[in-house]
């Protein structure tokens, strides 16, 4: 059984943290491991224009992406921001 929970945070509260896999892309963790049933994290991630994120999966998980804005492409190989603004990524996984 689920408990409900209610959590309330905003972007400018949280740490800047970094992917596990590339150490430059910026990210905002609003929920850690263990915070919810089968959702390892949800986090924003900020690619800035020219940078990429690593082509990477993960065995144990389903990632899901929502493009918040900027612009850029992802790619099969990878994620690569072609455009001159921040590409703002909302992505979180499933168990």
């Amino acid at each position: 059984m689920f408990t409900t929970l209610m959590k309330v945070t905003t972007l400018d509260s949280l740490p800047i943290a970094y992917v596990s896999h590339d150490s430059a892309v910026e990210k905002k963790v609003l929920l850690k491991f263990g915070e919810v049933p089968h959702v390892p994290q949800l986090a924003v991630a900020t690619l800035k224009p020219g940078e990429q994120a690593t082509m990477h999966f993960h065995k144990d998980m389903t990632e899901t992406f929502h493009f918040q804005s900027g612009t850029g492409d992802m790619e099969v190989n990878g994620k690569v921001n072609t455009g001159s603004e921040n590409l703002v990524v909302i992505y979180f996984g499933i168990v």
